[in-house]
């Protein structure tokens, strides 16, 4: 509620919603996950969500996502074939600096690899942490111009997902040949706290839904990094004081 879901909510606003748009939502997180929510409670049509987990594509099934796992499909193909040739009408990045690339199937591509190593050195500059955990998705723009390649003439792409640095390569012709809107920003969460707190209220939206894990406080850090990992089912986790207190008992 003070962070999530009002940061997916703004990102359909951003991408102008509308009834019966086609919306494809790339990232499923927590954000993404909301997202899909989100975009469905503002009237689109259909919903696709592409991500790799099966996991947190099962779930966004679930919701009433179609699915497009991109280490089986090139999303931009895939998108496309859905729409009948035009692409969705809205797209999403709910990833940010954090995708991953295709590593196998037709949507590999060895070319780009040294553009995104590029991308992960800026990164690096800013302090990469050591070891398995926390490491860069490596391919830090991948969503982004994913969403940007599979958008429909005259769509909007709304960027929720974080940047820490330049994007290399960055396709601004596509943009313009298209006629493309593109918003971005960081969440004012207070500005959608209300709304949010009338959609959970009523039940329109119902976050426990993606609550997956409960775990400790103290095992915050140890539920950061199966996260991180990608781990089967880790989707959302509570951090409860009182399961701790309920342990030491």
């Amino acid at each position: 509620m003070s962070d999530i879901l009002p940061t997916s909510y703004m990102a359909a606003v951003m991408a102008e919603v509308k009834p019966s748009d086609n919306v494809a939502i790339f990232g499923c997180g927590p954000v993404g996950l909301f997202a899909i929510l989100c975009a469905q409670h503002l009237g689109a049509g259909r919903v696709f969500a592409v991500d790799s987990v099966e996991s947190r594509l099962e779930m966004a099934q679930a919701h009433g996502a179609e699915v497009i796992n991109f280490q089986q499909e090139d999303p931009v193909s895939a998108l496309k074939e859905l729409t009948n040739g035009a692409g969705p009408d809205r797209t999403i990045d709910a990833v940010g600096v954090d995708a991953a690339t295709a590593t196998k199937g037709p949507a590999a591509n060895k070319s780009a690899q040294k553009e995104f190593r590029l991308e992960l050195e800026k990164i690096a500059e800013q302090g990469t942490p050591k070891g398995n955990v926390f490491q860069p998705g490596g391919a830090p723009s991948q969503a982004l111009k994913w969403a940007i390649e599979s958008v429909a003439k005259a769509g909007t792409v709304s960027v929720i997902g974080v940047y820490t640095a330049p994007v290399q390569g960055f396709p601004i012709e596509q943009v313009m040949n298209k006629n493309l809107t593109l918003k971005a920003g960081n969440c004012n969460h207070r500005r959608y706290m209300p709304e949010m707190i009338e959609l959970v209220r009523s039940g329109v939206i119902r976050p426990e839904e993606f609550l997956t894990q409960v775990q400790p406080i103290t095992s915050a850090v140890d539920a950061y990094q199966a996260f991180d990992q990608h781990q089967a089912g880790w989707i959302k986790v509570k951090l409860d004081p009182a399961q701790q207190r309920e342990r030491a008992a």
